[in-house]
């Protein structure tokens, strides 16, 4: 080997892995090489994350410069592509695969990213939709969202608080239990009236069953015995009269009172009155709550939103409470809130008239103050 191809074959890129004297030994320390520097790189990118020795946004530039420095150690050290002769095609092949590569995801973001002028929006979809609706007679008007109130729950029985079932944040459906009053002394008190009811009524059968006794005597006695006789026999009847109508009432006393004490035992569980979200929990387990205090247990936000339409005689004629509803807003297109009116103030001295809609918002989106159109479907009214 003259000196020429000596020095030739030394000066080579380290993935020609045919170069004239390179053998086993040369390809192990090539690959060797390339995974000492892949992990140093890698080593170097996760220290670059946690160190404070770079600037916080020049950190991003330095992990791309060192991914394309890793792209290239694998492409050189384990791939083997040099720019040596016998490498041409390899790396036509790598660069049209990255061309290919490059299409095809560029192309699905460019179509992604597109697609909503290739289909029609959903806020199109919506508007097409309520202008169908308004051509078969449905009402098209702008409503504005009004502030809601949110609802109190209070007890309602005095006594200490047993179980907690509803947290601040979670949302609850109508009959949702979200506290317990301890049940027993209510449960006594119903046990007791129980008790005193069946009392009330064995004795309500017992002077029934008196009064019609008195009342056959007296029947038979009538026309055979003397005048005294029967008229000692028909005050007996009187007074046994008496006593089943006292009789009676305690009978609907003891009703009232058991009617009493299982609305307190039932008023022991407090339940959430409508859909909403648990804005404030106000008690804990174990605390004394009472049934004079004004302070609520919980505060919800009820899943409905309260949008208030002006509309003139004419237009607020056509329509009546329960009249289905659909609400939009240009800040949430293709999203839509269904709804119903639940309250209509007349026209009054040229006023418009008010008419009031309760729509679901479960996510609460709808803010008091927004803008947006209201769709009123009249129901189908036959004439009386």
């Amino acid at each position: 080997m003259s000196h020429v191809e000596e020095k030739n074959s030394e000066d080579v890129a380290p993935g020609f892995m045919d170069a004239p004297g390179h053998g086993v030994r040369e390809g192990l320390l090539t690959y060797f090489t390339g995974f000492a520097l892949a992990a140093l790189l890698t080593i170097a990118s996760f220290y670059l994350v946690r160190t404070n020795l770079i600037w916080g946004p020049g950190i991003t530039m330095a992990l791309v410069a060192l991914a394309i420095a890793q792209i290239g150690v694998h492409l050189v050290f384990f791939l083997h592509l040099t720019t040596a002769p016998d490498n041409t095609n390899n790396a036509l092949a790598l660069a049209f695969g990255v061309l290919i590569v490059t299409l095809v995801v560029g192309g699905s973001l460019w179509i992604m990213s597109h697609l909503e002028h290739n289909v029609m929006p959903d806020r199109m979809m919506a508007r097409t939709d309520l202008e169908s609706m308004a051509a078969e007679g449905g009402l098209r008007v702008e409503g504005i969202v009004a502030p809601t109130e949110p609802q109190q729950i209070a007890a309602h029985v005095s006594g200490r608080v047993s179980a907690i079932g509803c947290e601040a944040g979670a949302h609850v459906e109508a009959g949702w239990l979200c506290a317990e009053i301890d049940p027993r002394p209510f449960q006594a008190a119903v046990d007791r009236s129980t008790h005193a009811l069946k009392a009330a009524q064995a004795r309500l059968d017992r002077e029934s069953a008196r009064l019609g006794a008195a009342r056959d005597a007296l029947q038979g006695a009538k026309g055979v015995q003397r005048r005294s006789a029967v008229a000692r026999l028909r005050r007996s009847v009187e007074r046994h009269e008496r006593s089943v109508d006292r009789a009676a009432a305690d009978v609907e006393q003891a009703q009232a009172a058991l009617a009493a004490s299982k609305a307190e035992l039932s008023a022991t569980r407090i339940v959430a009155p409508i859909d909403g979200t648990i804005r404030a929990r106000n008690v804990a387990p174990g605390e004394e709550v009472s049934a004079e205090s004004k302070a609520p247990m919980f505060v919800i936000a009820p899943d409905t939103a309260r949008i208030v339409v002006k509309l003139g005689a004419a237009q607020s004629a056509l329509i009546a409470v329960g009249d289905k509803t659909v609400f939009t807003i240009d800040a949430l297109p293709g999203r839509s809130f269904e709804g119903e009116v639940t309250k209509i103030e007349p026209a009054r001295a040229g006023a418009e008239a008010s008419v009031e809609i309760m729509a679901r918002d479960p996510g609460h989106a709808l803010a008091p103050g927004t803008v947006g159109r209201a769709r009123i479907s009249p129901r189908k009214r036959t004439d009386p």
